[in-house]
């Protein structure tokens, strides 16, 4: 057995939830305001201030999960939940920002657990997958099928390598145009490109 400890994690759609509440936090704060106020830019900075601390209140309390884990041969275990490995009929991780890894049981039913570098420490939890994923391989000779994420496959790889080429395409056509280049806009694809490559697992053999 191996104890994983302090693991930081969310489940992703309470996550998205999170982010649905937040935006109509600050569209309900826009909507009040303008009755309250005629000063666009306070407006805009109030409402942002306020679903933000929402956001960040409501994270930390019920989103971003502490847990301790337990790894054994045949299961996996933490805060009262378990996964029997004879139960699974397949399983499936990503390596985004992270690492998110999905249980489909023979009963039918899902579950889901992700731990995202913006929002969790999520060290803990890419190690406990990489475990997960040493002993599931092995589990029973093999028999529990293993699905690849996107990012995983000869598919996935090359959507990145796609997105690259036209990034700097895009980006060396600007500066022989003599385009200004905006930096904000350079700055959101660049994180963008880091984010997909941060999922790729797949190689040329």
């Amino acid at each position: 057995m191996r104890k994983f400890e302090n693991v930081e994690y969310t489940k992703p759609f309470e996550l998205l939830l999170l982010f649905a509440l937040t935006i109509l936090v600050f569209s309900g704060m826009i909507f009040l305001l303008n009755r309250i106020l005629d000063f666009g830019l306070i407006k805009g900075i109030l409402a942002l201030v306020v679903a933000g601390i929402y956001f960040y209140i409501l994270k930390n309390k019920f989103i971003v999960k502490v847990s301790d884990f337990e790894l054994t041969s045949n299961k996996l275990e933490w805060n009262k939940k378990s996964v029997d490995f004879k139960n699974l009929e397949y399983y499936k991780i990503h390596w985004m920002k992270g690492a998110g890894i999905k249980f489909k049981l023979k009963n039918g039913k899902t579950l889901r657990i992700s731990s995202n570098d913006n929002f969790c420490n999520s060290e803990q939890f890419v190690n406990l997958c990489h475990n997960i994923d040493s002993k599931l391989l092995k589990y029973n000779n093999g028999q529990i099928i293993r699905k690849k994420s996107f990012f995983e496959t000869k598919q996935g790889y090359y959507f990145a390598v796609v997105m690259t080429i036209l990034f700097v395409i895009g980006t060396v056509y600007k500066l022989f145009t003599d385009e200004k280049i905006n930096i904000q806009n350079l700055a959101m694809i660049l994180v963008s490109l880091g984010i997909i490559w941060s999922g790729v697992k797949w190689k040329r053999k």
